[in-house]
């Protein structure tokens, strides 16, 4: 008779330095779900408000939100046309952390 196990059982079975490669792939695709069409989509914005906000074509958008990675200036560039400004904390070992604001060019 065949012994069914769950997923987490599979994982614990597995040798540590796999296990921590797997949770570091699982943190990155976490982060990879907040994407442009996400913050996007949670404005309720479609890709054509967007893209007239913009001053770009829709099809522009659609290319913007499939790339993995963004330039700071698009990113900049799509959040302040969603009427928003972009943080970016910077954390040191033993130094107080430094908060980069958004700025307008």
């Amino acid at each position: 008779m065949l012994k069914y196990t769950t997923i987490t059982e599979e994982l614990n079975a597995l040798p540590p330095e796999r296990q921590a490669a797997i949770e570091s792939r699982v943190s990155q695709i976490r982060l990879e779900e907040v994407t442009l069409r996400h913050l996007r989509e949670k404005l309720g914005l479609s890709q054509s408000e967007l893209a007239e906000r913009l001053e770009v074509q829709q099809p522009a958008i659609s290319k913007l939100e499939r790339r993995q990675n963004l330039e700071l200036n698009t990113l900049r560039s799509v959040v302040n046309a969603l009427g928003g400004t972009i943080e970016i904390i910077v954390r040191v070992p033993n130094k107080d952390p430094i908060l980069l604001s958004d700025y307008q060019e």
